[in-house]
């Protein structure tokens, strides 16, 4: 199960994640991402993987193209840190490709 709790501030958004990013959970939490973008082009969103015990192979690759769509993200636990660590990376190693 996926907890996605969302607060606005204007052009911000923050989506607080509790739960596993996995299975059926993804096509939820993209929808959500992708309907808030369509709503507002220019939002600023930080995702919150503090409370997300699980994430799977589907999870990580929603999670690079919100980082591609320029999604911040803040983390917390071992597990959580090395995905997004391991997801940075990948980030830097394309960006280092297109110079």
């Amino acid at each position: 199960m996926l907890r996605v709790i969302t607060e606005r501030q204007g052009r911000r958004y923050r989506l607080d994640l509790h739960g596993t990013l996995g299975g059926q959970w993804v096509s939820v939490l993209e929808h959500h991402w992708r309907s808030i973008m369509d709503g507002t082009p220019s939002a600023k969103l930080t995702v919150v993987l503090s409370n997300v015990d699980f994430i799977d192979p589907h999870g990580e690759a929603l999670l690079h193209r919100m980082a591609d769509g320029n999604v911040e993200f803040v983390v917390a636990g071992c597990m959580n840190r090395y995905v997004i660590e391991r997801l940075r990376s990948d980030l830097r190693a394309t960006e280092g490709g297109r110079q």
